[in-house]
């Protein structure tokens, strides 16, 4: 709740500063505004610092379970990286035995768009080639 105030002080303390600038000369009033956003700013800062300090046991239990959970999925994950629609559409066909050929003639794209989306399906995978990627992912059927 702090936070929030005091993010609110500093955001229209340094929005006022292009309006100081058109009023004229008051440094005063540009020093003071600038002086507000600054310490709210820095204020702000201290907080999520000692809030980190704070709770950096927890933070490090939920950075564990995370990079646990991270590799538990890399171990059972078909695929290591997101897919787009597209290549997880090529995927599923390449897995189904079919050609290039018969795959772009199946989604509409030209051969050399179908020989792209498995260059990448094949990087994000892991493997080098469509031999390795089949004898892989065969196996988890």
């Amino acid at each position: 709740m702090r936070r929030n105030k005091l993010s609110l002080i500093g955001a229209s303390s340094i929005a006022l500063l292009p309006v100081c600038t058109l009023i004229g000369d008051y440094q005063w009033l540009t020093f003071s505004v600038m002086n507000i956003a600054f310490y709210a700013i820095t204020t702000i800062e201290i907080d999520r610092y000692l809030y980190f300090i704070e709770n950096k046991n927890r933070m490090f239990q939920v950075f564990a379970l995370k990079k646990k959970h991270r590799t538990e999925l890399i171990k059972n994950k078909i695929i290591y990286e997101d897919l787009t629609r597209r290549e997880i559409e090529v995927a599923v066909s390449i897995l189904s035995n079919l050609s290039y050929k018969n795959i772009a003639k199946d989604l509409f794209i030209a051969e050399s768009t179908v020989s792209k989306h498995a260059s990448n399906i094949f990087k994000k995978s892991g493997v080098k080639n469509r031999t390795e990627f089949l004898k892989r992912f065969r196996k988890k059927k």
